[in-house]
């Protein structure tokens, strides 16, 4: 076994590799643990605190073990941060035990050559812009090896992209003309050749969620997970494991449908009345429902007889339309493939909307989401421990979940839980910055409540010598875009320093904008309490505006609240206050990102104080002196500017 202790210590080979490298006793301890983990095919869940270096703590053991390691991250950020930057240093570093690395993501994610040849041979297109992005898209099949979209600049804005990206449902597979060229098999391929392969949590839980019906490709192969920010896990792992059904399906489904007909069956028209009846029943149903886009337990809609009508009509509809499609089965395996997708939308369309309305489950909610045009239906499991340690236990692989952010007050049965995981092999490794010289908390006295409807207005006035103090430098994170934009309209009159608000650009292009201007004021949401790295003086202070406590008008966060109630349990102690608390941490984790940073973290929240359950709150902040003394806070930036100064 290779003495890891050695690599990561004074004079190791990262520190003869890495000029500003110095060894952690955290990441150490890290890397061992993960290395026992790997070689004994055991399961180790470790915390792992803002600054410890857990990305090299996993991926040296990882390296050096000579096992096909599976390393699944957050997001497609990370994703392509650990491909493209950290593994190529590493591999260079032990250049002496070569192995091979793969990227691989979910099928949107890859051009499919199929369906851009029938979109050409179909060739209509909406205007100029759509023509010039489609030859654009063309060009780019043709030159790239690996047909990513992410690396194709402004993509995501083409209105063409659902037409020349492939979904599980209108995947041709192996039947594909262009199978052996196509850029998904390719890149499986090369994954399952591979000794580490990069994934992130959406394409593992899609592939954990096929093994329940045999068809998972991916993870049966690997000796190892790792799981990065696992504290995304379970939330992601729940709405794979869920059913749904969307009125964009349909819509899209008939697209591809009249696009096949065009090149396989021209004389095939038995379809259309029918077909125009379900979409305007779709539109209809619509109609009927909220403005706006929100998420809706469908029990509240289901009393409705209109609603539950046109629920069942569409049904009778789709079903009529499976009849009068069935004889083109015979035609051509293309058109076999298309029909059975329609059936089994059908099918999905009755279960969810109509089956589980008349026999519901405890142990599933059904919901909808509402989008301008459109909607979802989603029946999604409320616990699936089960399914998990189903679906995972036939893998035989090692197991590393880890994030900054697992354990509540030391310990790992908030995370656990969920996921039917043991806590028996934990590890909750401290940060190592020194918060105590490099950090001050800050929490504003004489707020009123949240709830009180002068909270944000009185919250921002007590916040503007704060950000004066700060030199602009400042993130602000809510806990909802009414917050945010309420806040955002004050700011606009009162801020002398550039102010960047979420939904005015790219999350990454803010970011960018944000550390460039040196002196910026940033305005975020949920997306913006993690997976954010803004080091040095550009970001010296982050104020949170309440504790974030997930919505209780969330359908599925209700449903999951009723279900704990009913076992006995107490919601808010075991599932609320905990969440809470693991959002909060990652909030704070935006304050120090390195070693020389020093930062102001601002809490205005009253109920810190005012309530019982704030004193758990406050143990779950990196030991920093705290203060309620606005001059504090003067003293505070004028040390950090001497201290800069130095």
């Amino acid at each position: 076994m290779t003495d890891i202790h050695s690599i990561f210590s004074e004079g190791g080979e990262l520190c003869q590799a890495l000029p500003h490298y110095s060894p952690r006793d955290a990441q150490i301890d890290m890397a061992q643990a993960v290395q026992r983990a790997i070689e004994d095919h055991e399961t180790v869940i470790i915390e792992a605190g803002t600054g410890t270096g857990k990305t090299f703590a996993y991926l040296i053991p990882a390296l050096l073990s000579g096992k096909k390691v599976i390393v699944s991250t957050g997001t497609k950020h990370l994703q392509d941060q650990l491909y493209d930057k950290d593994l190529p240093l590493l591999k260079k570093i032990f250049k002496y035990k070569p192995v091979t690395t793969a990227l691989l993501k979910g099928r949107s994610n890859y051009l499919c050559l199929y369906r851009i040849k029938t979109l050409r041979q179909r060739g209509r297109f909406e205007n100029k812009k759509q023509v010039d992005d489609f030859y654009r898209i063309e060009r780019y099949a043709g030159q790239d090896e690996t047909g990513d979209i992410t690396k194709l600049e402004n993509f995501q804005d083409s209105t063409l992209a659902s037409h020349v990206t492939s979904t599980t449902e209108n995947c041709l597979h192996t039947e594909c003309p262009d199978y052996e060229e196509c850029f998904i098999f390719k890149a499986r391929k090369k994954a399952m050749d591979a000794d580490i392969i990069v994934i992130n949590h959406h394409l593992f839980c899609a592939d954990l969620s096929l093994k329940q019906e045999g068809f998972g490709e991916l993870l049966p192969e690997a000796d190892s997970i790792i799981i990065d920010e696992a504290h995304q896990l379970a939330e992601t792992a729940g709405l794979f494991f869920s059913e749904q059904i969307g009125t964009k399906m349909f819509s899209d489904w008939l697209e591809d449908f009249n696009r096949l007909l065009a090149l396989e069956a021209k004389d095939f028209s038995s379809h259309d009345s029918v077909a125009s009846a379900i979409i305007e029943g779709m539109i209809e149903l619509r109609k009927l429902l909220p403005e706006g886009n929100k998420r809706y337990a469908l029990s509240e809609f289901y009393q409705d007889p209109k609603i539950a009508d046109q629920l069942a009509h569409i049904a009778d509809q789709l079903l009529e339309l499976v009849v009068l499609t069935k004889p083109l089965i015979i035609r051509s395996k293309t058109l076999a493939q298309i029909v059975e997708r329609l059936q089994e939308l059908q099918e999905s369309w009755t279960k969810i909307t109509v089956t589980s309305q008349e026999n519901p489950d405890d142990n599933t909610v059904v919901w909808l989401e509402t989008y301008v045009h459109h909607l979802m239906i989603c029946a999604t499991p409320l616990d699936i421990s089960e399914i998990f340690q189903k679906n995972s236990r036939g893998l035989k692989a090692g197991w590393v979940f880890t994030s900054a952010t697992l354990a509540v007050n030391g310990k790992f049965a908030y995370f656990c839980a969920p996921l039917g995981l043991s806590d028996e092999n934990t590890l909750c490794l401290k940060s190592p910055f020194n918060y105590k010289s490099n950090a001050l908390f800050y929490h504003p006295p004489e707020l009123p409540e949240p709830n009180h409807p002068t909270y944000i207005q009185k919250f921002i006035r007590s916040m503007l010598p704060v950000i004066t103090e700060a030199k602009g430098r400042t993130f602000i994170l809510f806990t909802s875009y009414r917050a945010l934009n309420e806040a955002a309209e004050i700011l606009k009159k009162s801020l002398s320093y550039p102010l960047f608000i979420q939904g005015d650009a790219p999350k990454i292009t803010l970011i960018d904008q944000f550390r460039e201007a040196g002196n910026g004021v940033l305005l975020g949401t949920t997306s913006f309490w993690e997976g954010v790295d803004v080091r040095g003086e550009a970001l010296s202070c982050v104020i949170i505006e309440k504790l974030p406590f997930a919505s209780p008008g969330d359908p599925i966060e209700q449903a999951k609240i009723d279900l704990i109630n009913k076992k006995g349990l107490n919601a808010f102690i075991n599932y609320q206050l905990p969440k809470s608390i693991i959002t909060l941490k990652q909030g704070i984790g935006r304050l120090i990102r390195d070693p020389n940073d020093y930062g102001l973290l601002v809490i205005a929240d009253p109920r810190l104080i005012t309530k019982a359950y704030g004193k758990q709150f406050l143990s779950s902040l990196p030991e920093m002196a705290k203060t309620q003394k606005l001059e504090r806070v003067q003293k505070f930036f004028e040390y950090v500017e001497k201290k800069r100064l130095e």
